[in-house]
């Protein structure tokens, strides 16, 4: 079996499990269950931008086993780490100071190379190194990065309903750990790595019983591998109020024609 295959149950797990604790968010999306009217699966906007969120943790850790094809890392307990996040190692170097003051600043910093992470069994994180690997060394650093993650979205068709993209978007801009992209209908994984998007959200929107549920996946471009994949029914809420705005807009344009 795929080491990836069948570790990612437990990544998925994992962030999600961290997500039900801090947010409160509906426990059945620990399942991962399919959204049908006798069984749905409910959450905002916000909800799932903070159930997003949880897939990128501001975590570092240090190289401690290197193996031909698997790397060993120390990344502590504090943050849960999914199968397929990206993580960058990096070398750390001389210290740099202030110009005027001579204190020091912090520490000139090589990029060694990128990993995709496998498995984790906290504290240690089992990888596989996409690029560089012949650079790595026992003691070099491993991050995800601490700066806004570039984050391609589009929707999967023309017929999807786009105004749901652009409030999820909008929510996770809010957040402040993304910079996002918006592609357009139908966009490959491959064009997102072309815009040099390390991730790929793909939306698929539709109708339940006169609600909007959104059917949602994240991906590596580099490797294809899926982070994760949620099926949410839309609720309506003093947050989002959007859906109910956008549907009474439908109905106003539907008597404009007639």
């Amino acid at each position: 079996m795929n080491p990836v295959q069948n570790w990612r149950p437990l990544g998925l797990f994992l962030s999600l499990f961290f997500l039900f604790l801090v947010t409160g968010l509906d426990s059945r999306l620990l399942n991962a269950q399919p959204v049908t009217p006798e069984n749905p699966i409910e959450g905002n906007i916000d909800d799932i931008a903070r159930a997003i969120l949880t897939y990128f943790p501001k975590a570092v850790g240090e190289v401690v086993a290197i193996n031909p094809d698997r790397i060993e890392v120390d990344m502590g307990r504090e943050h849960p780490i999914a199968a397929g996040i990206l993580l960058t190692v990096f070398r750390e170097g001389e210290t740099f100071l202030h110009p005027l003051t001579g204190l020091p600043l912090g520490k000139y910093e090589d990029k060694i190379g990128t990993l995709e992470a496998l498995r984790f069994h906290p504290p240690y994180l089992i990888a596989l190194p996409i690029e560089g690997q012949e650079k790595i060394v026992v003691g070099d650093r491993v991050r995800i990065s601490a700066t806004r993650i570039p984050l391609a979205v589009s929707v999967s068709s023309e017929s999807d309903h786009a105004f749901l993209m652009n409030e999820l978007v909008s929510a996770l801009t809010d957040t402040g750990r993304f910079r996002i992209k918006t592609l357009s209908p139908g966009a490959s994984l491959n064009a997102a790595r072309q815009e040099d998007m390390p991730y790929h959200i793909r939306l698929a929107t539709a109708h339940i019983q006169e609600r909007f549920s959104m059917q949602l996946e994240i991906q590596n471009t580099h490797t294809g591998k899926v982070l994760a994949a949620l099926d949410v029914l839309i609720n309506q809420s003093d947050e989002s109020d959007l859906i109910l705005e956008h549907l009474q807009y439908q109905l106003f344009e539907q008597r404009q024609k007639k």
